[in-house]
This record gives structure tokens, sequence and C-alpha cells, in this order.
């Protein structure tokens, strides 16, 4: 494994704390009512807003209604809700792992890619990600996890393919994206998505903590 895909929200960092106030603050400002559980809410952390839109409210980005939320979303989560996260234990030593040992580490993640490399350059982690890949701004373009992953693939200068390039995130998302892509997956069950998800998901391997995937990257 020379070189790594990394998903951001559930991978790298813990971004509940901005997403769910994010996606309480439309509800709120569009609906006038908050629809769903919490538990419902922390689903909608990993993929595009449009695609949580569809599965849990019915509508398409397509819809006026669906338009007008993701708009509502931004204009909590561009001023603060973006900030709102934490790093996970062990992901900076994990990076500077992979990085000292010549892997190359990529962000592919369903975030906007602005905010997605605003992010990379607050947690001072720009220094061991080669490039950040995400979803378009408007999430009207690459709003799957594959579409991002194949944007990726197609933008980054090296030879990237099943044998030197693997996917790592926590959700089913990431582990289909990247069979998608006929690419392996690495599953993490620290994040949002559980064992049992990423299971079905037939990730190739699943692991428990950040420095597992220094070991797994090591050992393949």
């Amino acid at each position: 494994m020379n070189n790594l895909f990394f998903d951001l929200d559930g991978t790298i960092i813990n971004s509940e704390p901005g997403i769910m106030k994010s996606l309480k603050y439309m509800y709120n400002n569009t609906l006038g009512y908050v629809p769903h559980d919490d538990d419902t809410l922390r689903k909608f952390i990993g993929p595009t807003l449009g695609a949580s839109f569809e599965k849990y409210d019915g509508i398409g980005l397509d819809d006026p209604k669906a338009r007008e939320m993701f708009n509502t979303f931004k204009e909590y989560y561009a001023v603060d809700g973006w900030e709102q996260f934490k790093v996970y234990d062990g992901v900076k030593e994990m990076l500077m792992n992979l990085s000292g040992d010549g892997k190359q580490v990529f962000i592919a993640t369903s975030k906007p890619e602005t905010f997605a490399k605003k992010i990379i350059d607050q947690i001072g982690m720009k220094p061991y990600v080669r490039h950040v890949f995400g979803a378009s701004d408007d999430e009207e373009t690459r709003t799957l996890k594959e579409d991002v992953i194949a944007y990726g693939i197609k933008k980054t200068s090296i030879n990237l393919n099943s044998d030197n390039l693997v996917m790592v995130g926590d959700r089913s998302s990431d582990i289909v994206g990247a069979h998608k892509n006929n690419l392996k997956a690495i599953g993490v069950t620290y994040g949002f998505g559980t064992r049992e998800e990423l299971d079905e998901a037939s990730s190739e391997w699943i692991v428990n903590k950040p420095q597992d995937i220094v070991k797994l990257a090591m050992e393949k």
C-alpha cells in the first residue's frame, strides 16, 4: 500500500458538533422544526447532503425545497460549523508515520472540497497530505463517494491502481465507492459507521484505531 485515499469526516476528524448544529439550524429555519432524531441526523455525516435529503427526506437536490435547505445549511456551516470538529486521537501520528515511510496520503471526501482544504490547513496536516479531493461546492457534481474517488484518481499525477492504492473510511459509502473504482478498502470502526455496516459493504480490512492503518500499510 504505497498510496492511501482517506475519508475526512469520521476518519480524520470527528465533525459531529458542527454538522449537527448546521443540520438543526437548517431544519429549524426552513421547516420550523427538526424532523429527525439525533441518531438519524448522525447518519448525514459522511454522504453528501443531497444523498441524505433523498434518503431521509424523500427529495433530491433538483427540488427547490432541497436547494433552500442546502443553502440554509451552508449559512451556518460556512461561518461556524466547519470549525467545530476534533481530530481523532492518533491521527496526526498515523499521518506522520505513513509519510515517514514514503506513503502518499490523499483526502477523498464527500465534503465540499473548499471546506476540506480549509480543515486540513487548520489542523496542520498539509505537510502529510499530497492533495485534497472533495465534492463540488454546490454538490451538483461528484455527489457520491465513488465520483469523488474517480475524480481523485483522474486528477492525481501518479499511477494509481488496485495494487498500490486503497481507500480508508468509516462508512459503507467509502467501501462501495472504492469497489466501484476497482480499489480495495480499509474500514475504520472509530468513526460514525459500525463494524456491521463495514462488513456488509465487504470491506477488505477493518481496523479499530489509526495506528492499525499504519501497521496494515507496512505489511501489504
